[in-house]
């Protein structure tokens, strides 16, 4: 448990970097402000990662910025189903909601 929550600081954290560096340098005029509207607007994918939950910003994106330790077998068949079509999260507090959700 506590190494989960460690991890989810840790994106949180990074998540967080990555917006600020996308704010300075759209302020120095180095990044278009609409791609950094654009970065806070994607959106998350939860689905399956080789056997576990994985999380994917930008919801089209390959590989996942974090893989839980929620193995899908576990899960009941319905969240299964779920995430085999994917389960879209508008914003970070929602994807942890969701994580909260499978690890109980």
């Amino acid at each position: 448990m506590r190494a989960r929550i460690k991890i989810i600081l840790c994106v949180l954290l990074a998540l967080f970097a990555i917006a600020s560096l996308g704010a300075v340098l759209a302020g120095l005029g180095l990044w278009p402000e609409e791609d950094v509207s654009a970065l806070a607007e994607q959106g998350y994918l939860l689905r399956e990662w080789e056997g576990y939950v994985g999380v994917f910003c930008p919801p089209d994106a390959q590989s996942p910025v974090m893989v839980t330790d929620i193995q899908v077998r576990g899960l009941p068949i319905s969240d299964r189903l779920s995430l085999a079509g994917g389960i879209g999260a508008e914003d970070y507090g929602s994807v942890i909601r969701l994580l909260e959700d499978f690890g109980a």
